[in-house]
C-alpha cells in the first residue's frame, strides 16, 4: 500500500490520515494497547475498590487506601515509561508506511525504547515551557504548545532532542498553527462524542461504560498520532520539498541496484 507524498490540502491530510489508519488498524490500535490497557485495568481495580453508593459518603479501609494510593503511584510511573515509547512507536510506524516501507509491532517498539532518555527529558522540557507560557499569560502558552505540536515527529524522525528538538518543531509549524489547530479539533470531535454516547448509553453499566470509553481513547491516540506525521511531512513537502528529496533518493537507491546478468 503507497501513500502519494506531497503538499496536501486540509481535506487530503484528514483523507490520507485516515486511509493509513484504516489500513494498519491492527498495528496501530496494537501499539497505543500498550498504554490504555493497562490503564483500563488499573481503572477497573480501583473501581471495585471504591464502589459508590448514591446519597452514601465513600468509605475505606487503611488497606483500601493504601492499594489505592500505590495503584495511583504505580499508574503515573508506567504512563511515564511506556506513553513515550507508544507515541514514539505509532510515529515511527506511520512515519514508515507513509514512505512505502513496511513496518511492525516489534520493530517499532524497539525504537521507542531505544531512544526512552532523550525523548522523556525533551516532553519534561516541553511542559516546563508550555506551562510557564501559560503561568505568565495564557496565550504564550497556547502558542507554544501549538509551536511544539511535531517535537515527537521531529524526535522519532529525525533523532533531535532537547531545545534544538523544539526549536525544529517552532520552525516547522510556523505558519502551519491553523492546520495544528483543525487537526486537534477533529481529535477533540473524534474522541468526545463516542465517549459521551458510550457513556450515555452504558450509564448503568460503568465497568463497561469505562473500557469502553478506553477503546475509543485508545483509538483516537492512534489517530492522532497518524494525523501528526501525515501534517510533518506535508509541512516538510510544503517548506523543504522533501517530496522532491525522497523521489531522488528512490531514484538514486534504484540506480545503485545491479541489473541482473
Amino acid at each position: 500500500m503507497t501513500y502519494e507524498l506531497r503538499p496536501l490540502s486540509f481535506g487530503e491530510l484528514l483523507d490520507t490520515g485516515f486511509r493509513i489508519f484504516r489500513n494498519h488498524f491492527g498495528l496501530l490500535f496494537g501499539l497505543a494497547a500498550v498504554v490504555y490497557v493497562p490503564v483500563a485495568l488499573i481503572q477497573v481495580i480501583m473501581q471495585a475498590l471504591t464502589p459508590v453508593t448514591p446519597g452514601v459518603e465513600p468509605t475505606g479501609s487503611t488497606a483500601v487506601l493504601l492499594v489505592l494510593a500505590v495503584s495511583l503511584i504505580a499508574l503515573a510511573l508506567f504512563l511515564v515509561v511506556t506513553w513515550p515509547i507508544a507515541d514514539a512507536a505509532i510515529t515511527h510506524a506511520v512515519g514508515e508506511l507513509y514512505l512505502g516501507r513496511q513496518a511492525a509491532f516489534g520493530p517499532s517498539l524497539r525504537v521507542g525504547l531505544s531512544i526512552l532518555m532523550p525523548m522523556v527529558g525533551t516532553s519534561l522540557l516541553n511542559i516546563l515551557m508550555v506551562s510557564g507560557g501559560l503561568l505568565l499569560l495564557v496565550v504564550p502558552g497556547v502558542y507554544l504548545m501549538f509551536a511544539y505540536m511535531l517535537v515527537w515527529q521531529v524526535m522519532v524522525i529525525e533523532r533531535v532532542f532537547g531545545m534544538q528538538a523544539l526549536r525544529r518543531s517552532g520552525s516547522l509549524m510556523k505558519g502551519s498553527k491553523l492546520r495544528g489547530l483543525g487537526v486537534m479539533v477533529v481529535y477533540l470531535l473524534i474522541i468526545s462524542v463516542p465517549s459521551s454516547l458510550l457513556t450515555l448509553a452504558l450509564h448503568a453499566y460503568p465497568t463497561v461504560a469505562s473500557l469502553a470509553s478506553v477503546l475509543v481513547q485508545t483509538a483516537g491516540f492512534a489517530f492522532l498520532c497518524t494525523l501528526s506525521v501525515v501534517l510533518y511531512f506535508d509541512i516538510r513537502c510544503r517548506k523543504e520539498a522533501f517530496d522532491l528529496e525522497h523521489l531522488a533518493n528512490l531514484v538514486e537507491q534504484r540506480a545503485a541496484i545491479p541489473a541482473p546478468a
